[in-house]
């Protein structure tokens, strides 16, 4: 059902890319910007302390959803009016052949949605339009509130990292200041060596964390809108009502350019 986000692979590439043009056209020595143990100090506290404030099962939801950034849910206007369409073409059905007529129109694609999936099935079980409004309700507000935990799991792990970060640096300089008896020409390595981790803490924040929890907000909020049309279309299909007033009603949730028309241009 979700599609590839070429506009997150693209901000995504973008800011490495510019990130690492940076660093290499500044010094010709870039690997000093390359180091596993304070990546792991930084990214591994994070984990830690995230764990420690949530529970472990919205810890791997969270980091599931930030793996799947390049993946956006299908709601632009033509998928929207896809689906309203599919609504006007099931009453005709169901007003004529009933739910057994409707059942066989439904295709695999639609079972692909586990919400028409739900919403058919309540059909199916003669459930009344009030009844479908509010179970399916509590079903999208259920998924809105856990999505809506991932992008605060995701927010914390941004607080969190910039600081762990802070930390590293502190322990780096720590140990630089213990071997200042020692060669004083390496200071200004180990003082770059522990600015690193907050380089780390910083990158991970603002270009993993933050976006990922925004957009996991984003596309709750899409698919929230997309689950009211879905919803208002089943009610809408429970009542029986004709083809056309489900094509007026289910219109208000696209934008005018993308509307139906055809139902009106045929009565005209």
């Amino acid at each position: 059902m979700f599609r590839f986000s070429f506009s997150t692979l693209i901000g995504f590439c973008a800011g490495i890319g510019l990130f690492i043009f940076a660093v290499m056209s500044s010094t010709s020595n870039y690997q000093i910007f390359v180091s596993i143990s304070s990546l792991a100090l930084v990214l591994g506290s994070t984990l830690a302390a995230s764990l420690i404030s949530y529970s472990t099962i919205d810890v791997l939801c969270a980091v599931k959803s930030m793996m799947q950034t390049f993946l956006h849910s299908p709601t632009s206007q033509r998928h929207l009016r896809q689906v309203a369409q599919r609504f006007v073409e099931w009453s005709t059905i169901y007003r004529q052949g009933g739910v057994a007529a409707l059942e066989s129109s439904v295709t695999s694609a639609d079972l692909k949605d586990e919400y028409v999936r739900d919403g058919i099935e309540m059909i199916g079980a003669g459930y009344k339009n009030h009844d479908i409004r509010i179970l399916l309700t509590d079903q999208m507000d259920a998924t809105w509130q856990r999505h809506t935990l991932e992008s605060k799991v995701l927010n914390t792990m941004a607080v969190y990292s910039p600081g762990f970060g802070m930390v590293g640096t502190i322990v780096g300089l720590i140990i630089m200041l213990d071997n200042l008896n020692g060669d004083m020409a390496g200071l200004g390595k180990g003082l770059a060596l522990a600015l690193i981790t907050t380089l780390y803490g910083v990158v991970l924040a603002n270009l993993f964390f933050k976006p990922a929890a925004n957009q996991v907000t984003e596309k709750q909020e899409t698919m929230y809108f997309r689950h009211q049309l879905i919803m208002e279309g089943f009610v809408l299909l429970a009542e029986k009502r004709d083809a056309l007033y489900i094509q007026d009603r289910l219109n208000a949730y696209l934008r005018p350019n993308a509307r139906m028309k055809a139902l009106t241009e045929e009565l005209e």
